[in-house]
């Protein structure tokens, strides 16, 4: 019984595995993504907001192994939980070309450099990909000015 009131309090409180992941914002200005790279934990919150002429999609072969495509419609804020450890690129489709994409960098995977080289591989292989190169390389930048690489 004392059990069944404790966690009716913490679930009250919001004191829950969930009450402490944090949430970050993404604005579309423009024809960028601000900010464009984003550092997280698993299971915190990503909101993409301003987003009237713009869309989400993953790029399939930039993002951790088994994740689930995430495609979302034009003109839709919308919100997700990343619970997979990894890289993940994402880009708006009509506004590829003006290289309006981002990166998330989810909890720390084991080999964040080889995981960017393996992308820009990737890039070489399929230039539709091209856009992405100048993105991974900011992210490169901003790993290493942190200390993350």
């Amino acid at each position: 019984m004392a059990k069944r009131f404790l966690w009716s309090i913490c679930l009250l409180l919001g004191l829950t595995s969930q009450g402490y992941a944090e949430e970050y914002e993404v604005k579309a200005v423009g024809v960028k993504f601000a900010p464009m790279v984003v550092v997280l934990q698993p299971g915190d919150r990503v909101s993409w907001t301003n987003m009237p002429a713009h869309l989400i999609e993953t790029i399939d072969v930039m993002v951790p192994e088994g994740t689930e495509k995430i495609q979302t419609e034009m003109g839709m804020n919308v919100s997700f939980v990343f619970e997979n450890e990894g890289v993940y690129v994402y880009k708006c489709t009509p506004h590829w070309g003006a290289r309006m994409g981002g990166v998330l960098l989810v909890g720390n995977p084991s080999d964040i450099e080889g995981i960017i080289d393996g992308y820009m591989a990737e890039i070489e292989k399929d230039k539709s990909l091209l856009p992405a190169k100048g993105l991974l390389k900011k992210f490169k930048k901003q790993m290493q000015q942190q200390g993350l690489l």
